[in-house]
C-alpha cells in the first residue's frame, strides 16, 4: 500500500524523474568538483621537484620579474601579475600582443626565480579538462546550459528528498540521520540518510554554482545583495604607462603577510592600477582586500577592505569560497569534497530503487490429471482450492490424485463452484488456497469469501478439515490473509482441524513437504510430492528490445527445444525456468567452507565438477558434514526455485519470452541476471511448461470480443492471446498497453501497429507515462473510453489483464469498478470473463 501511495505522490514522482534525467550530469559534476577540491595541493605533490626549486632559490621581486619578462618578450604588453606568497607556486603574467583578441588576453606561467616561461605542470592539463567538464561538460555554451539546468535540478532533488524523508519519518527524528535497519531496505535507507547528511552541502554548492551558469541569476543576486557602497576611483589626470618599481615600493609594506597577490594594470588612461591581495588573517582564502594605486607615482589613492564591506557584498564576494567549502576552512573543503564524491552513490542507489520490482511469485509446475469426481457425500473427501494463476489448483490436483490412488472417494472443486451450505454434505475437507494482492481472495473465489467468511452460517460441527495457505511475505501484513480468514471462519462455525494450518511462502519446498508428509500420515498417501521434470532447451537468441530506456534492460529471448515435437502450450500459459547461481557466488561459498570445487559429482546422470553442479542448488549455511559423502550431501540439496515467465508466442518448438532485468541491493535477479547477463547463446536452459487456467482462453472467449490490458513485460502474455486470436481470424480485439517511453519501450510495437493498421486489432491505446506529450497510465486510458468499455462488456467481451499488480492491475480494477459498478465486476469475475495474470 505504501508503494502505491508513493507512486501517486507527485513530489515523489518529481524526485525520481528529476534524479533519473539529471542524475548522470550531476554525478559527473560531483566527481569533477570533488577532484578540484585540493587541486593546488595535488599539483604541488605531482611537481615536487619544481616546487623544491621554487622554495630553495630566491624569488625575484615583482618589478624584476616583469622587467626580465618584457626584456625577453618586447612585443608582450603586461596586463596583470599573480603570485602566491604562502606556498611555492609559479607566477602568472597576463599580457597582450598586437594579435591578441578577447577581453582576457593571454597568460604565461613563469619560474618565480628566473622569470623564464615554464611548460605545463604535470597534471595541469588533466585539471584543466576536469574544470571544463565541471563548468560546461567540455561542450561550450551548450554544456554550460546543461550544467546550469542540472544544478537547478539538484536544488529540486534536495528539497523534494527532504519532503519525502519527512513524510516517511515524521515522528522518528533520529531515524533521519541513521538507517533504520540492515538488510533488504539498506540501499534505500542509505540513499535517504546520506541525502540528509549532504543536504546543506548540495544546497550551498548548487545555489552558488548557478552564479556562473546564468546571467539572469547573477543579475537577481546583485539586485538582492549588492550595495551601492563599492569604491569607485578615478585619477585626476590621464597617465600613460606603469612604473612598477614605484608601485611596488609603495604597496610592498602592506603585502608582507599576504597569502596571494594579483595586480591588474589599468586599461584606461584615468583608471588606477588595482591590487587584490588576501591578508594573512583573512576570513577565508578568497576574502581579498583591494588597493587602488597611481600607476606612475605609486601613491595609494583608494582602499577597500573585505571586512568593511556590507554583508551583501561580502556574501557575493564569498560565493566561490562557499561553493568550494573554503568559507568554512579546510574542514569545509573536506566535507564539500566528500559530498561531491557521494553524488555517484545517490545516482546509483536511486536508479536501483527505481528499477527494483517485486520478485515474481514462485509457483509450482503443471496440474496433474485426476479421475472423475465422486459425488458429494459424507464418505467423499472434498479437496477445494482457490487459485489465481494455477499454483493452488496444481497442488490441489496433486493432492486429489494422491488420495484417489489410495482408493478414497474424492471430489475436487474450486471454491467458486461451492455454495457454503454444500460444505455440510462432507465430513472431511482439504482446502488449498492462495492470497491475491493485498489480502484478497483469488478473483474467482471472492464471492465465496464474501458469502462464507463474511457471514455466520452454516454451522459445521461435523466437518474436519486441513488447510494449506499460499502467500508471499513480500506483501507484509497481507501474507496468507485469505487463508487465515478462511481458517478463522471455519473454526467459528465449529469445524475441527485435522492438522495445524500450513502456510507456504513463495512455494517453499520445505513447507510443501510438510503438507505432503501430513497427508501421508492422515491418509496413507505416497509420492504426493512428485514434481514434473525439467526439460532441456537451448538459448538460441537474445535481443535487448529497449536500449536507452529509463527502465531496466528488457530482453526478448528465444528458446529452442532439444527434442522438437515434444512441447505444447496454449496462449496464456507459463514457463518455469530453473535459474543458475553466478559462478563467483558458488566459488566464494566453496572457498569459505574449504571445499574443493573440482570434486566430481553426479548430476542428472552426468559427472561434473561440484562448482558447476552447485550453480542450480540452494547453498546451505553450513558445509559438508564430516560423516557425509559428498555425493549424498549434494543429492540432498534443494534446487533453486523456478522462476515463472509468460510465454509470448504460440504453436511450435520455440518459446519466446520477454524478460526485464531485475536489480536489487545485492546485484541482479537470480534468473533474469542469468538469462540476460551471464548465459551465453547456445547454453542449456532447464524449463518446464505449466498450464495457467486462470489466464487461458477457451472456446467461449475465442468466439467473443476481448479487451487486453497490460503494462511492461505483461505484453508477453497479451501477445500470445493476440497471436492465437488473429490466426483464428478473430478481429474483435482491443489492446491497452502502457510503458515508459514510446520510442524505446513499445515492445513488439511494429507488429502491433501493423495488426492495428490491418484491422486485426480494432482499437489500440498505447500510453507512455514518461513521455512529455503523454504521461498517462493504462487505467487512465481505459477511463477515457468508458462508453466503449460498457458497450463491449454489454456485448459479451472478455477482459484479460497481464502485468504488474501494484499500480497497473489495482488501478485497472478500480477503473473497471468505477465505470461498470462493483456488482457488474463481481458478476464478470464469477463468470470468468475477467482473467488476470499479474505479479
Amino acid at each position: 500500500m505504501l508503494e502505491r501511495i508513493r507512486a501517486l505522490d507527485p513530489i515523489f514522482q518529481l524526485h525520481w524523474l528529476v534524479g533519473i534525467t539529471a542524475g548522470a550530469v550531476l554525478m559527473l559534476i560531483g566527481v569533477t568538483g570533488g577532484l578540484m577540491s585540493f587541486q593546488e595541493d595535488i599539483l604541488e605533490w605531482l611537481n615536487a621537484d619544481q616546487v623544491a626549486h621554487f622554495e630553495n632559490e630566491a624569488r625575484l621581486s615583482p618589478p624584476a620579474l616583469v622587467a626580465r619578462y618584457q626584456a625577453e618578450h618586447p612585443t608582450h604588453a603586461v596586463s596583470s601579475l599573480f603570485w602566491r606568497q604562502d606556498r611555492a607556486y609559479p607566477a602568472f603574467v597576463g599580457y597582450r600582443t598586437p594579435e591578441t583578441t578577447g577581453r582576457r588576453g593571454e597568460r604565461a606561467m613563469l619560474d618565480p626565480t628566473t622569470a623564464e616561461p615554464i611548460g605545463m605542470l604535470r597534471g595541469q592539463w588533466t585539471f584543466g579538462l576536469i574544470r571544463q567538464l565541471h563548468q560546461r561538460l567540455a561542450a561550450g555554451a551548450t554544456g554550460k546550459l546543461i550544467v546550469g539546468i542540472s544544478t537547478i535540478a539538484l536544488v529540486g532533488l534536495s528539497i523534494t528528498g527532504l519532503w519525502i524523508r519527512w513524510k516517511r519519518r515524521p515522528r522518528q527524528a533520529w531515524r533521519w540521520i541513521w538507517p533504520r535497519a540492515l538488510g533488504g531496505k539498506l540501499a534505500g535507507e542509505w540513499h535517504a540518510v546520506l541525502g540528509l547528511w549532504a543536504l546543506l552541502a548540495y544546497l550551498i554548492a548548487s545555489l552558488t554554482g548557478l552564479w556562473w551558469s546564468f546571467d539572469w541569476y547573477r543579475d537577481v543576486a546583485k539586485a538582492l545583495f549588492a550595495s551601492d557602497s563599492a569604491t569607485a576611483v578615478e585619477l585626476a589626470a590621464p597617465v600613460d604607462g606603469v612604473d612598477i618599481e614605484r608601485v611596488w615600493a609603495s604597496i610592498a609594506p602592506q603585502l608582507t603577510d599576504a597569502k596571494s597577490v594579483f595586480i591588474r594594470w589599468p586599461d584606461e588612461a584615468r583608471a588606477p592600477l588595482e591590487v587584490h591581495y588576501v591578508p594573512g588573517d583573512a576570513f577565508h582564502r578568497y576574502a581579498d582586500d583591494e588597493l587602488f594605486v597611481h600607476p606612475t607615482s605609486g601613491a595609494i589613492v583608494g582602499e577597500q577592505r573585505f571586512s568593511d564591506e556590507a554583508w551583501g557584498d561580502q556574501l557575493l564576494a564569498s560565493l566561490y569560497a562557499l561553493h568550494m567549502g573554503a568559507f568554512f576552512g579546510t574542514p569545509g573543503v573536506i566535507l564539500m569534497m566528500l559530498a561531491s564524491f557521494a553524488m555517484p552513490v545517490f545516482f546509483i542507489t536511486g536508479l536501483l530503487l527505481y528499477l527494483r520490482r517485486r520478485r515474481m511469485k514462485r509457483q509450482v509446475a503443471a496440474t496433474p490429471s485426476i479421475q472423475a469426481n465422486a459425488p458429494a457425500g459424507a464418505n467423499t473427501l472434498l479437496v477445494a482450492y482457490a487459485s489465481q494463476s494455477g499454483l493452488a489448483q496444481r497442488i490441489a490436483s496433486q493432492t486429489a490424485a494422491a488420495l484417489q490412488a489410495t482408493g478414497r472417494a474424492v471430489r475436487m472443486s474450486g471454491l467458486n463452484e461451492i455454495q457454503p451450505l454444500a460444505l455440510c454434505e462432507h465430513r472431511q475437507a482439504l482446502f488449498v488456497v492462495s492470497t491475491h494482492g493485498e489480502g484478497d481472495a483469488p478473483v474467482a473465489a471472492r464471492s465465496f469469501d464474501r458469502h462464507f467468511c463474511g457471514a455466520s452460517e452454516p454451522a459445521l460441527e461435523t466437518l474436519d478439515y486441513a488447510l494449506l495457505s499460499l502467500g508471499d511475505t513480500d506483501y507484509g501484513d497481507s501474507y496468507c490473509a485469505f487463508g487465515r480468514r478462511l481458517d478463522r471462519a471455519l473454526r467459528e462455525r465449529g469445524a475441527r482441524t485435522l492438522i495445524a494450518p500450513i502456510e507456504v511462502d513463495k512455494a517453499d519446498a520445505a513447507a510443501l513437504a510438510d503438507w505432503h508428509a501430513a497427508l501421508a500420515g492422515l491418509f496413507g498417501t505416497t509420492n504426493t510430492d512428485h514434481e514434473p521434470v525439467f526439460d532441456r532447451w537451448r538459448l538460441s537468441a537474445r535481443t535487448i528490445v529497449n536500449p536507452h530506456s529509463l527502465g531496466a534492460p528488457t530482453a526478448c529471448l528465444r528458446l529452442e527445444a532439444l527434442e522438437p515435437g515434444t512441447a505444447g502450450w496454449q496462449a496464456g500459459d507459463i514457463v518455469e525456468i530453473r535459474p543458475r547461481q553466478p559462478q563467483s557466488i558458488v566459488d566464494a561459498w566453496l572457498q569459505d567452507h574449504g571445499i574443493d570445487g573440482e570434486t566430481a559429482v553426479l548430476r542428472g546422470g552426468h559427472s561434473q565438477p561440484l562448482r558447476q553442479a552447485l550453480t542450480d542448488r540452494r547453498l546451505p549455511d553450513d558445509g559438508v558434514p564430516a560423516s557425509t559423502a559428498i555425493q549424498d550431501w549434494f543429492d540432498a540439496l534443494a534446487p533453486l526455485a523456478a522462476r515463472d515467465y509468460s510465454i509470448a508466442n504460440i504453436g511450435d518448438d520455440r518459446i519466446e519470452l520477454l524478460v526485464r532485468l531485475a536489480r536489487h541491493e545485492n546485484g541482479t535477479g537470480l534468473a533474469s541476471g542469468w538469462l540476460i547477463e551471464r548465459a551465453e547463446i547456445g547454453d542449456i536452459v532447464e524449463l518446464r511448461l505449466r498450464a495457467n487456467p486462470g489466464f487461458r482462453g477457451d472456446e467461449t472467449s475465442r468466439q467473443r470480443a476481448a479487451i487486453f490490458i497490460g503494462n511492461g513485460t505483461g505484453m508477453a502474455g497479451l501477445r500470445s492471446h493476440l497471436l492465437a486470436r488473429i490466426s483464428d481470424g478473430q478481429r474483435a480485439n482491443w489492446l491497452l498497453f502502457g510503458e515508459r517511453q514510446r520510442a524505446v519501450d513499445f515492445y513488439y510495437g511494429g507488429d502491433i501497429r501493423a495488426w492495428h493498421d490491418n484491422g486485426d486489432i480494432a482499437h489500440l491505446d498505447a500510453v507512455f507515462s514518461r513521455d512529455a506529450d503523454d504521461g498517462r497510465y493504462v487505467q487512465q486510458a481505459l477511463a477515457e473510453h468508458a462508453e466503449r468499455l460498457r458497450d463491449w462488456v454489454d456485448n459479451g467481451a472478455f477482459i484479460f489483464v497481464c502485468g504488474s499488480h501494484d499500480g497497473m492491475a489495482t488501478g485497472v480494477t478500480e477503473t473497471l469498478t468505477a465505470i461498470l459498478g462493483a456488482e457488474t465486476v463481481e458478476r464478470l469475475n464469477e463468470a470468468g470473463r475477467i482473467r488476470m495474470d499479474v505479479y
